[in-house]
């Protein structure tokens, strides 16, 4: 009930904030949506308490929508760009400096007496010294509003940066640009922000000096967050290949992590001696204990990841996913994400026009839903001596299964907003996936610790992470070579989104239903079976 609740919520927010645009379309698709739930009522599909709360569920997202607007900066004028004037600045660096080749993003909020800030991106080319999260600054510069495209339909820059609260745009030149009037680290609130920061930038150093291009744009995205530096015909790849998730530190890289090393420490809990474990079994079970260790280290991967707002969703996610665990509810674990969406929207409504929101818990709910249905559609175990052979071509149905779901349920997202059909990722995210979840990313990170725990002026383990990496690069190169691997298509009306999606959810509810669960459990096992006995018979 909680994960339709939400949807109703988030449902209410969207017709809530298109009200003002469409109000007869809103109104009518409002009281359709009552009509529609007093039908399934009479015919007793869903009952009327549920129906009540479903319709107030929606009702709640549209005054919340209404009541409490998402929060705006004030546009103050501090220049006229138009008239050539500059504006001395001074402000401090409140998030992560980005780095690319020959420049640094940063981001500042102005000091102020008002109670409201006001916050100024500003891109440092061709810098003399490095700067961190935390250093109070001084420069001079042209400030002015962001800009839009003036193209139709494409990306709106001076939306987005409006969605991340900038206010203001700068740049700058040249060494002593930009003056540090005082380090973060003298400071109690930003000590910990800027040691992190410093840590990013011993590892970002250490590995440009060790990798070469295009290992290095990889490594840097991967680990850090670091996305300056992976080359456009690299990313062009991954787009095609429809593996560009893996270079946005998100739910699939915090997931892995968080899948590894919960494994690895209740599997070394389980290895005990029996007399410790039973001891330690009286006060924590072994899955506690490895919630305690892999929560840290999560966080600490978001934070070292540049603590951007899609990885803090992510990280909220798996800690409700966690809290799931030590609560027992592992099968529930479609609510925790359902109370993560809920959280997010009541502190930034304008969350739900957010590709990375919209992705991210549309593909983790997906997974979860798959995987439940998976479970029940196994039906007869496939053999009552399960061999290596058997465990493999269930493991390899399962994969392809929960990839096309995946690939299906963001399909008209991603259509919307690149213009693009990723089929190819029904196949090369099957590999990508645990290649870097489990292989790159604990591997770079192992790395990247132990670099800046010895202080190596390179970066640990450099051989074997940039053959890993041109492994990856090459069959990064291969498969987008595929003729017909990009599928370019217009973007889909809201409408057929809405149509699509109902279509989807129609399709789930007719698979859960028994006759086809058991028909499709039992025909997978049944192919199962009969490859396994040829097997055996040659």
């Amino acid at each position: 009930m909680l994960p339709s609740l939400t949807a109703a919520v988030l449902l209410g927010l969207f017709c809530s904030s298109q009200i003002s645009f469409f109000p007869v379309s809103v109104i009518a698709l409002l009281a359709a949506l009552a009509v529609g739930l007093s039908l399934l009522e009479r015919t007793e599909i869903v009952e009327s308490r549920h129906a009540l709360v479903l319709y107030g569920a929606l009702l709640v997202g549209v005054l919340y929508w209404s009541v409490i607007p998402p929060a705006s900066h004030p546009q103050r004028d501090l220049s006229d760009p138009s008239r050539g004037s500059y504006s001395q600045v001074t402000g401090r660096i409140v998030s992560p400096v980005r780095h690319g080749p020959g420049r640094q993003t940063l981001l500042i909020r102005m000091d102020e007496s008002a109670s409201t800030s006001t916050f100024v991106r500003v891109v440092w080319r061709d810098s003399d010294v490095t700067v961190f999260q935390g250093d109070r600054i001084s420069f001079r510069a042209r400030i002015h509003h962001p800009r839009g495209s003036l193209n139709p339909g494409g990306f709106d820059y001076a939306a987005y940066l409006e969605r991340q609260g900038v206010d203001y745009v700068a740049t700058v030149a040249g060494a002593g640009a930009i003056m540090v009037m005082e380090s973060g680290r003298d400071t109690w609130r930003w000590a910990i922000w800027n040691r992190i920061d410093r840590v990013r930038v011993v590892i970002r150093e250490a590995a440009s000096r060790t990798l070469p291009q295009p290992a290095l744009g990889i490594f840097l995205g991967i680990i850090i967050g670091e996305r300056g530096f992976i080359q456009p015909e690299i990313e062009e790849w991954f787009m095609t290949t429809g593996t560009v998730h893996l270079l946005s530190i998100s739910g699939s890289h915090l997931g892995l992590v968080a899948l590894v090393m919960f494994w690895l420490v209740k599997q070394t809990v389980l290895r005990l001696p029996a007399v410790l474990l039973l001891q330690l079994s009286r006060r924590i079970t072994p899955s506690r204990v490895a919630i305690l260790v892999t929560w840290p280290v999560v966080a600490f991967y978001a934070w070292l990841a540049g603590a951007e707002l899609a990885t803090m969703r992510s990280l909220v996610m798996i800690t409700l996913g966690l809290v799931a665990l030590w609560l027992g509810y592992e099968r529930r674990l479609h609510h925790a994400i359902a109370v993560a969406a809920v959280l997010i929207v009541a502190h930034d409504p304008r969350a739900v026009f957010d590709i990375s929101f919209q992705l991210s818990f549309l593909s983790v709910f997906t997974m979860i839903v798959t995987a439940e249905w998976l479970r029940q559609g196994n039906g007869e175990p496939v053999s009552t001596g399960r061999n290596v052979l058997s465990t493999a071509a269930v493991y390899s149905r399962d994969a392809v299964v929960m990839s096309g779901a995946v690939t299906l349920a963001t399909l008209p997202i991603v259509a919307l907003y690149f213009n693009q059909v990723p089929w190819m990722g029904l196949v090369t995210n099957i590999a990508a996936i645990p290649f870097t979840g489990f292989i790159l990313v604990p591997a770079g990170l192992l790395a990247s610790l132990w670099t800046v725990l010895t202080g190596s002026a390179d970066l640990a383990m450099g051989y074997g992470l940039e053959l890993l990496l041109t492994w990856m690069v090459q069959a990064l190169r291969w498969s987008a070579g595929i003729p017909g691997g990009e599928w370019h298509v217009a973007a889909p009306s809201l409408p057929m989104i809405m149509l699509f999606y109902g279509g989807f959810v129609a399709l789930g509810l007719s698979y859960s239903s028994c006759w086809v669960r058991r028909g499709a459990g039992g025909l997978v096992n049944r192919c199962v079976n009969e490859v396994q006995a040829a097997v055996l018979s040659d």
